[in-house]
């Protein structure tokens, strides 16, 4: 079968082809068949390079916030503007469609003046490029304005923005937080593990420690297939640490990610979706963080997890206790603004919303939308409830 990106050029050097012919007709020369047909190549990169011009002008006209731009043409690069609107920003869904019309609208543009100087030559060689080039440029801003050729296509994501602007806004503030989760495990990977066993596991492809790293390989750079791929990984980790042959730090680091990343979740849809977790999944967070903190109570990880499955549990007071000797000096930094905002969450609960407050401005508002979770509680009356009340052991 043959690959996509050979079916491009194939059909690319058919276009191709088919212009030299065109242009050979019309100019009868060959040098100003070939110079015509080199100039609409040529043309289309100039058109890239206003497309992303188109979206970065209305960016910045529309005060988007702008991180990032990539211009890389027949590279096999995309050529993008990333933007980090606020989710809660006003006349957002407004402001992303218009960003998302700059750049096939400055490709129109394009085209239209292109078409109009045409109209204003006489030369054959010099209407066939000018053309050729209005030609390319009209198909790249007509392209990119169709919903299905890509799940990435301006065209697709606008009209998200125009048909469900607030189902938009909330996946965009969900996608915020899952890099927020992804970084808080970053952190832990990083700086928390401190045995040499775990920094340099055997090569055995059933080693648990190898099992771990190529999850969070896998889940943190996108590579998901579905959810339930990832709760079928999940699970198969947790069997894992359980395992009587699991090395106990092994199944401590196993138990923080999971803990971490499926707690934190947790909290997020209880908070924010109102879906409080079932009493079946608070006692699977409960002995996962059971394993990190039995092997490692002193390290800021596990106890960040055991706060989460404390929280969860409706255990405010032990979630405090487990987080009062933060060390922003000595703990990852990461780490510590995630521990201080879910000492606030705890504080809420509590009703200790003064001292939340305090801890909100300790945490430094690097973690915007786990910031936001601890609003939303600070504002609910009654607070939300994250679960069915149910029993745990103490720690």
């Amino acid at each position: 079968m043959i690959s996509p990106r050979k079916r491009l050029v194939a059909a690319s050097i058919l276009l191709v082809l088919e212009a030299m012919a065109f242009a050979l007709i019309v100019t009868e020369s060959v040098t100003g068949a070939i110079a015509a047909v080199g100039f609409t190549c040529v043309s289309l990169w100039v058109h890239v390079i206003l497309h992303e011009c188109g979206h970065l002008v209305v960016a910045k006209l529309l005060r988007l916030p702008v991180i990032a731009v990539r211009i890389a043409p027949f590279t096999g690069w995309r050529s993008e503007v990333w933007v980090r609107p606020v989710p809660s920003a006003t006349a957002l869904p407004l402001r992303m469609v218009l960003f998302y019309l700059g750049g096939p609208m400055a490709n129109l543009c394009t085209a239209t003046v292109l078409v109009t100087a045409t109209a204003l030559t006489s030369t054959a060689l010099t209407r066939v490029a000018l053309l050729g080039a209005a030609l390319c440029a009209a198909l790249l801003g007509v392209v990119n304005l169709i919903p299905g050729v890509s799940p990435r296509s301006d065209g697709r994501i606008l009209l998200r923005w125009l048909l469900a602007p607030t189902a938009t806004r909330a996946a965009l503030r969900a996608g915020y937080y899952q890099e927020e989760v992804s970084r808080t495990l970053r952190a832990i990977a990083r700086g928390e593990v401190d045995d040499d066993r775990l920094a340099d596991p055997v090569r055995d492809g059933n080693d648990p420690r190898l099992a771990l790293a190529a999850f969070q390989r896998r889940w943190s750079t996108g590579h998901a297939q579905s959810a339930a791929d990832f709760i079928a990984d999940a699970e198969r980790l947790a069997a894992l640490a359980r395992a009587d042959s699991t090395d106990p730090m092994a199944a401590a680091a196993i138990g923080q990610v999971l803990t971490v990343h499926f707690g934190m979740w947790y909290l997020y849809a209880a908070v924010v979706n109102g879906s409080p977790v079932e009493h079946r999944e608070v006692l699977e967070i409960s002995e996962l963080a059971q394993l990190a903190f039995h092997v490692q109570p002193h390290m800021l990880s596990a106890r960040v997890a055991m706060s989460l499955a404390h929280l969860l549990n409706q255990r405010p007071e032990h979630a405090r206790s487990l987080l009062l000797d933060i060390r922003p000096g000595v703990d990852p930094p990461d780490l510590c603004s995630v521990a201080f905002l879910l000492r606030a969450i705890a504080q809420c609960y509590l009703g200790n919303h003064a001292d939340a407050y305090t801890l909100i401005r300790a945490a430094g508002g690097d973690y915007q939308q786990l910031t936001q979770v601890v609003a939303a509680i600070q504002a609910a009356d009654p607070v939300p409830p994250l679960f069915a009340l149910a029993a745990m052991a103490d720690t």
